[in-house]
């Protein structure tokens, strides 16, 4: 990616185009005549609409809250900014524009992997080979398939689109869940040998992802029509994957890094240029690409902006200044942890000697900075632990101070010779890494009854750790694997889509417990597990019923 030019295309997109009912408007002349079936003359336009798959992809998994959990058990925004919360259950319904974000995202990507494959497969485009050929079409039904099992986590069965649609239709029906995730399965394992098992282009999906999302589809799968031979293939694709000898959790330090005192492998997994297989991280499944000059010279897509957004606010404390990396960046707190992440979680026995929980990589302690402060004698306090009362008094009525989490920000930022100003990071993110795996397959395991085969897939996590406790048998269950996910995964993992395929009332259950507003359990007074087909889709679709997901109707 990283070596490519974003090339635009008008594309015709499913949603947008059934919303269309001004006459005039349809019937104008074209001011040129590119169209899907003549802008496509080579195997290298092929190839940048799948860089556009890619950078769709890339653009919503980093800048999308919802994706990285805003809303749950473990963020929301902070009460400073109570107006962006999506917690208060008296103003979310069908037609909040959160659900129809996912909602388009996701059907934007059908519709491009659509066209990619109807294009690849035509005999006018020339390959240099059937397997180039073969891979340019696993990539687009590999986010297809994405698509439609994210789509089934999230709002359960929808309509089926396998082909361009070229006229307005009115009509679609909705599929049940478990034919969606079966779709998606169905997909995956139909490119699995069409895949590569490494690529020297970086960022580009291999089978490694394929086996990833095929397991979490068939555990979806197995949730849903309590099927335990679902699970049986879960299990059987993470073993492909985590045991097939790739793939590795990474146990020693490693990169650039690596000599650097007071630090341990799991703060070297979120550093520079340890991200990638290719790095020599040999976790690293499939990445997002991040790179500073693609960021200046396209259009400031490729940037992860965690320190903005995740980071406190340590300047609103007497004392305490700056926006340098002493206190994160220039963090402005659009996104804050929940309690249940900065402490609950962080059990005392449970967390024992848990790297994931040291000071280096969860930075709880803050320091006096400011030379001037205090005035009776500038700069006597700089070094210095700021008392919690102090801290307590900045943070009353704001939610803006709160631990940091170094895997969100750095302390080498890029850029600042440049005009950047410690708002963005610049190095290449997870999109799965064999960890997230390894809890999958814990889970899919306990979902079958095999409780210490569960156990021991979460302990290859928490040995990696460091961890003194190891879970028993008897001690895992939903709760703790979902515990388990947010010390490992947190901001990595899509959290709506894990509570939300968990089925039950898993994912309201959470957000009353760990909501970090009180409105969230005050005013979700109703269940669901599945968010709300958008309104505008069922009010456009006037030639057949899409009916509404439980819990939803009349809200």
């Amino acid at each position: 990616m990283k070596s490519h030019k974003i090339i635009y295309f008008l594309i015709l997109l499913l949603f947008p185009v059934i919303g269309c009912d001004d006459e005039e408007f349809l019937t104008e002349e074209p001011k040129s005549f590119n169209t899907v079936d003549n802008i496509f003359t080579s195997s290298a336009q092929v190839d940048q609409l799948l860089i556009t798959l890619y950078r769709d992809y890339r653009s919503f998994r980093v800048f999308n809250w919802q994706s990285k959990g805003h809303g749950t058990d473990v963020f929301d925004s902070p009460q400073f900014r109570i107006n962006d919360s999506f917690s208060d259950y008296s103003r979310i319904n069908a037609q909040s524009g959160q659900f129809s974000n996912f909602y388009n995202y996701y059907y934007q990507l059908i519709s491009r992997a659509n066209t990619a494959i109807e294009v690849a497969n035509r005999e006018s485009i020339n390959w240099n080979n059937d397997d180039e050929r073969l891979y340019a079409i696993a990539q687009a039904r590999f986010f297809r398939a994405y698509a439609y099992g994210s789509l089934a986590e999230l709002f359960g069965g929808v309509p089926l689109v396998t082909e361009v649609i070229t006229e307005p239709k009115f009509d679609f029906v909705r599929s049940t869940r478990a034919e969606t995730y079966q779709f998606a399965v169905d997909e995956l394992e139909s490119i699995l040998t069409d895949l590569p098992e490494t690529t020297t282009q970086i960022g580009r999906v291999v089978r490694g992802a394929a086996q990833h999302y095929l397991t979490e589809f068939y555990l979806g799968l197995g949730i849903e029509t309590s099927n335990d031979s679902n699970y049986d293939q879960a299990i059987a694709h993470a073993s492909d994957l985590i045991d097939g000898g790739m793939y590795a959790l990474m146990t020693e330090r490693f990169g650039a890094r690596m000599d650097e005192a007071d630090k341990d492998v799991w703060w070297d997994l979120f550093r520079i240029n340890n991200t990638n297989y290719a790095d020599g991280n040999t976790e690293s499944i499939w990445t997002i690409q991040i790179d500073f000059d693609a960021y200046l010279a396209e259009d400031g897509n490729a940037v992860l902006d965690y320190p903005r957004n995740f980071m406190p606010v340590y300047r609103a404390i007497p004392g305490v200044t700056g926006v340098a990396e002493d206190v994160g960046g220039r963090g402005v707190a659009f996104i804050a942890p929940t309690e249940y992440v900065t402490d609950l979680i962080w059990d005392e026995t449970i967390s024992e000697n848990d790297q994931r929980n040291a000071e280096h990589n969860i930075r709880r302690t803050i320091l006096y900075n400011d030379p001037s402060y205090p005035e009776d004698n500038p700069g006597s306090l700089i070094g210095q632990e700021v008392p919690q009362s102090e801290i307590d008094a900045a943070n009353a009525g704001n939610g803006w101070i709160y631990p940091i989490f170094e895997k969100l920000t750095t302390d080498q930022f890029v850029g600042l010779d440049e005009g950047q100003n410690r708002s963005n990071l610049f190095r290449d993110d997870y999109a799965i890494r064999l960890a997230e795996t390894i809890l999958l397959r814990a889970e899919a395991y306990f979902r079958k009854g095999n409780t210490q085969a569960a156990a021991d897939d979460i302990n290859k996590i928490r040995s990696r750790a460091q961890c003194t406790y190891l879970v028993s048998a008897g001690e895992v269950d939903i709760d703790f694997i979902l515990d388990e996910r947010a010390r490992e995964l947190l901001a990595e993992e899509s959290r709506w889509h894990t509570l939300l395929r968990m089925g039950g009332t898993v994912a309201v259950d959470r957000i009353r417990e760990y909501g970090l507003h009180p409105h969230a359990a005050a005013t979700l007074t109703f269940d669901y597990n599945l968010w709300p087909i958008p309104q505008t889709v069922i009010d456009r679709n006037s030639g057949a019923v899409l009916e509404q997901n439980p819990g939803w109707v009349g809200r």
